[in-house]
C-alpha cells in the first residue's frame, strides 16, 4: 500500500492504484514525467453520490509520489464562462471541509505536501473552450483560493 491508498482507507474512501479511480475520458489528461509516479486515485464524487446527491461535490483525489508522496485533487469541469468558476469555488469549499474532517488527516497531510512542493494541490481540468485570461477577474477569484485557472491536461514531474 501507499500513504495515498493508506489515507483514503481512513477516510472510508475506496482508493485505487493508480489512476484507475479516474474516468478514461481524463485519465490521459493527468501525467506524470521526470521520475514522478502516480500512488493512488480516489473518485470522491461517486463515492458521495447517494449520500449528498445536492452537494457540489469534488470530483477525483490523485496521489503521487516525487521524492516524498503528496496528493492533487482534480475536478473535471466545463470552463465555458464566469459562472462555472462560481461553481468550482463551492466543489472546493466542498472539499476543504472534507479535509478537515476527522478521518482525513492523512489526505490533508499528503495536500499539504504538495503545496512544500511549491504544487497548486487543487486543479481544475478542463475541456471545449474557455475565453478566460490570466489577467481577468475569474483568474483572480480562483487565485483567492489557491487555484488557478482551467488546463487541459496536469503534469506532475
Amino acid at each position: 500500500m501507499t500513504v495515498f491508498l493508506d489515507s483514503t482507507a481512513a477516510a472510508e474512501l475506496n482508493g485505487k492504484p493508480g489512476k484507475q479511480a479516474i474516468k478514461a475520458e481524463y485519465r490521459g489528461k493527468v501525467l506524470v514525467g521526470g521520475g514522478a509516479g502516480f500512488t493512488g486515485s480516489v473518485d470522491l464524487d461517486l463515492h458521495f453520490a447517494n449520500a449528498e446527491p445536492n452537494a457540489n461535490r469534488w470530483d477525483y483525489g490523485v496521489g503521487f509520489s516525487h521524492g516524498n508522496e503528496f496528493a492533487l485533487w482534480v475536478e473535471s469541469h466545463p470552463a465555458s464562462g464566469s459562472a462555472e468558476v462560481a461553481v468550482i469555488l463551492k466543489k472546493l469549499d466542498w472539499l476543504k471541509s472534507k479535509l478537515r474532517s476527522p478521518g482525513y488527516e492523512g489526505l490533508a497531510a499528503l495536500t499539504k505536501a504538495a503545496e512544500e512542493k511549491g504544487e497548486i494541490p487543487f486543479r481544475w481540468l478542463y475541456k471545449g473552450k474557455t475565453s478566460f485570461r490570466a489577467s481577468g477577474r475569474e483568474a483572480r477569484q480562483l487565485a483567492q483560493k489557491g487555484m488557478k485557472l482551467p488546463e487541459r491536461s496536469i503534469r506532475v514531474g
